[in-house]
């Protein structure tokens, strides 16, 4: 870094003090820093643009982070497999390649991590409940790319509580953040299957957000709900509480409801295990199903069901997505 910039001066943050990244040079050093200050600055301004450089900053580091794992897991088995070679077969010196190779890959993988740590623990920590409501979305929603992008180091209780808490924030912004980010987890099985603590955690507000007084927040939680069905982590009370939302007066509401009632209760997979061939009488089982849930329900409707499953339907009966 050139002497006249007025980052070589910078005191360097508590986080970012050595041997904080050993292999970063001190303008990497001073650079991350500065971001450090002015994410606790009390100017407005100057917190949500560090805020914002952090976030991205940490969402590349991520991604750095993700790969120099995926190349130690590669270097770790082609270390193993070698060393499980008689002596006459070993290649000469690549048995000791490796070995450095791996040792040099742990020590960025550890330096990564250091910075990745600090700028969590020294921005998100704190800007995550800052006053100002377009610094928490930011937050939750780079909260929920690092997740996907990185779940080994990211999808941990730890992390997650900060979506489960951020469910209750005043602003409907907030919340929508949250729940897309929510969606994008549960919708991937391998992410899905560590989730099982958060859904008995938190299935109960996610459950009563179908109530939200924000309307693209209420339909973004049903389809969440939808997808949480799916696993079968909702039980028949939490399902009985979304069905009166296929009444809606406001159509994506009630349709995204539609949807959820077909998955969790009107699907074939409810009269059977196997899936029903063309022509096989499943409609008439879907109309039997629906005018049960019309007749036992004790919901005054201002709609009827079969507007909210009133999208084209394939060849097999499903409820389409317009």
């Amino acid at each position: 870094m050139p002497p006249s910039c007025p980052l070589a001066s910078l005191p360097l943050h508590p986080f970012a003090s050595p041997p904080f990244c050993p292999f970063c040079d001190c303008s990497i050093l001073s650079l991350v820093s500065l971001i450090l200050y002015l994410a606790d600055s009390q100017v407005r301004a100057f917190r949500h643009t560090a805020t914002l450089a952090a976030m991205k900053l940490m969402t590349v580091l991520v991604e750095v982070a993700l790969g120099l794992s995926q190349r130690r897991d590669n270097t770790r088995r082609l270390y193993e497999a070698e060393r499980g070679k008689s002596p006459p077969r070993r290649a000469p010196g690549k048995l000791e390649v490796l070995q450095e190779t791996l040792r040099e890959l742990q020590e960025q993988q550890e330096e990564i991590e250091a910075v990745m740590n600090a700028i969590f623990k020294g921005v998100f920590v704190h800007r995550y409940r800052d006053v100002v409501p377009d610094v928490r979305a930011l937050c939750m929603e780079e909260l929920g790319t690092w997740m996907c992008s990185f779940p080994a180091s990211f999808l941990t209780d730890g992390h997650l509580k900060y979506l489960g808490w951020t469910l209750h924030d005043k602003q409907g912004e907030v919340r929508l953040r949250c729940v897309r980010a929510l969606q994008g987890l549960y919708a991937r099985r391998d992410t899905a299957a560590h989730m099982e603590l958060f859904t008995g955690r938190f299935k109960a507000r996610l459950v009563s957000m179908v109530q939200d007084k924000d309307p693209v927040v209420a339909v973004e939680v049903v389809k969440l709900l939808t997808v949480i069905t799916v696993a079968e982590a909702l039980t028949e009370a939490d399902c009985h509480r979304v069905y009166p939302a296929v009444f809606c007066s406001r159509r994506p509401l009630a349709t995204a409801a539609g949807l959820f009632l077909y998955r969790s209760l009107l699907s074939p997979r409810h009269e059977g295990d196997t899936e029903p061939s063309p022509g096989s009488g499943d409609n008439r089982s879907f109309f039997r199903l629906l005018l049960t849930f019309f007749i036992e329900s004790e919901v005054t409707p201002w709609g009827h069901p079969g507007d909210s499953l009133g999208a084209p339907r394939d060849t097999q009966g499903h409820p389409g997505d317009t």
